[in-house]
């Protein structure tokens, strides 16, 4: 069974995320390190991020040392209301001070590919910085969909199952929307990864992951080894 914690509700999932999140970036602010994360789209939004926004987190961080990418992207501009990042601008980003240079957003206005192309480069150059020691991200935040997706990795398209590179561009398969999305080849030397997962529908597709069960094989998530931040309802289809 895959490391898990299992909290009461979402405030309490999101005070730990936190108090985790500013206790790495102060050290790594220590160390003369930069501190790498990429955040991604969902429910969870809300919660954990402005969370991070709150005075008691947000004027601990040294933020001038945080680098925040995004795991996904719709393809749409920054301002549409579906937009990851007007979502954690939302939540988040308007709330602190970072500098501009620090947020890596992807373009959904752009051309896909030419975007997915342009963003791995931005990844491979960022962890070539004399300030990177780490070959990877410090910490992945992953959600879940209740088909076992994360990010924008959808079972049954191959491609992004064995990516040529750390972004590609995927198609979600009910609205056929383009997006931008993170590959497991991007989260390979991460440090930490962790799937903050809440909702009792998600119950079934969290209990056949994490169990390791036949059935989770079908799940790109599957492919993504990390810990598990759980509410009650996710949990509860789990055998403890």
């Amino acid at each position: 069974m895959e490391s898990l914690r299992i909290f009461s509700d979402h405030e309490a999932m999101a005070e730990e995320m936190a108090r985790c999140f500013c206790e790495q970036a102060r050290q790594a602010e220590s160390n003369q390190h930069l501190y790498s994360v990429a955040l991604s789209g969902g429910s969870q939004d809300p919660v954990l991020y402005g969370q991070l926004a709150k005075p008691e987190w947000r004027d601990r961080i040294p933020w001038g040392s945080v680098h925040i990418f995004f795991a996904d992207e719709r393809c749409v501009p920054p301002d549409d209301e579906e937009s990851n990042f007007k979502i954690v601008s939302h939540f988040l980003l308007n709330h602190i001070s970072i500098p501009e240079k620090n947020i890596h957003r992807m373009r959904g206005e752009e051309n896909p590919k030419d975007e997915a192309k342009r963003y791995a480069d931005d990844i491979r150059k960022h962890f070539a910085s004399k300030n990177n020691p780490k070959q990877g991200f410090d910490w992945v935040f992953l959600g879940l969909g209740t088909d076992g997706h994360t990010a924008s990795l959808f079972p049954g398209q191959d491609a992004l199952i064995n990516p040529m590179d750390f972004c590609e561009v995927a198609q979600h398969p009910q609205t056929k929307q383009y997006r931008i999305t993170m590959t497991s080849l991007a989260f390979q030397q991460a440090a930490t990864i962790t799937y903050h997962v809440m909702g009792l529908e998600k119950a079934g597709v969290v209990s056949d992951l994490v169990s390791q069960s036949k059935e989770s094989k079908k799940f790109p998530a599957s492919l993504i080894p990390g810990e598990w931040y759980l509410d009650q309802a996710a949990a509860s289809g789990l055998d403890l």
